[in-house]
């Protein structure tokens, strides 16, 4: 049986060579297209529907992560192509998601295509929810791991102050005044986070350990330690105020 495949990555160099090695090792993968960016990879997957993804992590244009976003609704097993070995795609192999470690060799690349092409399909929302979902306890603390456009990112949330929503991206504020952007939405964002995080508006998330002053009003406002000011929705204000007594 020949199944159809895409090849996702930024250099020519490494496209050209994993192309080589699935010709000559893996005859049954027939490779339609090779995109160097998320939108060629978008555009691709849309065109030919895969039944094999080969995808880098890490793009100049964004990350592979985003790929997968914004084509949902196309079924095809993905296999990992990177240059960096993480926990997150340690875990992914061990849900029958394959990666390959570059410089990719023969034999690797023969028993990941033996493995996404004898296992059923997976979905794809199972994937990004796992991926988000490699939360590691390490001293006491909930260490987050959430796509970026780099990668992923590992987020202790005692460094969190709180979230703020912008269309499928959220904003990480955390303490030191440092800002990240996640491509994820604040709503998946949500799921991931332990009990001493809630959502006051339906654009911001807090951290309740950060928490400086609430003052008053139709719906209020929180003061973060930060000295930032997150507006509380009236339809959560009962919850807030209920949790943080």
């Amino acid at each position: 049986m020949n199944y159809s495949a895409v090849i996702v990555d930024d250099e020519p160099g490494g496209t050209e060579s994993l192309e080589l090695l699935i010709k000559e090792y893996c005859p049954q993968i027939n490779v339609k297209a090779i995109a160097h960016t998320v939108q060629e990879a978008i555009d691709a997957i849309v065109m030919h529907k895969p039944a094999v993804l080969f995808l880098d992590i890490q793009m100049p244009t964004g990350s592979g992560f985003e790929v997968i976003e914004h084509t949902t609704h196309v079924s095809y097993k993905v296999i990992f192509t990177t240059a960096h070995e993480e926990y997150a795609l340690q875990a992914i192999k061990a849900n029958a998601i394959d990666y390959l470690l570059k410089p990719i060799i023969a034999e690797e690349l023969i028993k990941a295509v033996d493995r996404v092409t004898t296992t059923s399909n997976s979905q794809l929302t199972e994937l990004l929810n796992m991926v988000g979902q490699i939360n590691t306890r390490h001293s006491g603390t909930v260490k987050i791991s959430i796509p970026c456009s780099e990668g992923l990112l590992f987020i202790e949330s005692d460094n969190i102050q709180h979230m703020e929503a912008d269309s499928n991206y959220t904003y990480f504020f955390l303490a030191g005044g440092k800002k990240i952007t996640a491509s994820k939405t604040l709503g998946d964002i949500e799921k991931l986070l332990p009990e001493n995080f809630i959502r006051v508006h339906s654009a911001y998330i807090l951290n309740l350990n950060k928490i400086e002053k609430y003052v008053k009003g139709d719906g209020g406002h929180v003061v973060m330690q930060d000295g930032s000011t997150i507006p509380v929705s009236r339809s959560q204000k009962q919850a807030f105020l209920k949790k943080i007594n």
